[in-house]
This record gives C-alpha cells, structure tokens and sequence, in this order.
C-alpha cells in the first residue's frame, strides 16, 4: 500500500513538472526594464493592460541615434502618464510609443 501511495505522489509530480516546462513558449522572455518603465519593442504583453495614451517624439533630435529616441520616448511617457508601467514600441523607428498600464 505504501509502494501505491508512494508511487501515486511521484507521479503527480512528476504531471506538475512537465506540465509547467511545457506551458513556456518559444515566444515567452522577461521583459527588461528602462527608466524604471518595461519596455516592449516589436512585442506586447502577456498580461491584461490598459492603454493610456500615446506619446511621439517631437521636435529635431541631434544625433539621430536610436538609443536618443528611445530616452526621449520614455523620458516623455513618464512625464505625460505619470501612471505609466510599460510602453510598447510598435515600430522600429521608436518615433512613438504607447503608454500602458498593467491590470
């Protein structure tokens, strides 16, 4: 009975083990963080969220570096939406964001 009981317990952890390795997708990552904002660059969350606006890079940037217009987005969206966790980056010119807030 003990083998059984034994046995019975192994095996449900076992099912728990494959079940969580096999939940992971190849898509799934962590998401880095910038400014204290997650940023999502060409991906959304997997998480439920609220969009709260939109913020666009304005006026003549000096060097025209990709990492300057990625700071002067977040640095925006923090301003603009001070309740902002995350911003996601739908275009690889990073010209604008849109500002989330998870639920």
């Amino acid at each position: 009975m003990k083998k059984i009981f034994f046995g019975l317990i192994i095996l449900s952890l076992l099912s728990f083990s494959f079940k969580s390795y096999f939940d992971n997708q190849k898509s799934d990552a962590r998401v880095n963080q910038a400014e204290g904002l997650y940023v999502f660059l060409q991906s959304t969350p997997l998480r439920e969220y609220e969009v709260l606006g939109t913020v666009k890079k304005t006026g003549f940037v000096w060097t025209g570096q990709p990492e300057e217009m990625y700071r002067i987005i977040l640095r925006r969206a923090k301003k603009e939406y001070p309740n902002c966790e995350g911003v996601i980056f739908e275009d690889i010119q990073m010209t604008h964001a849109m500002c989330i807030k998870f639920k």
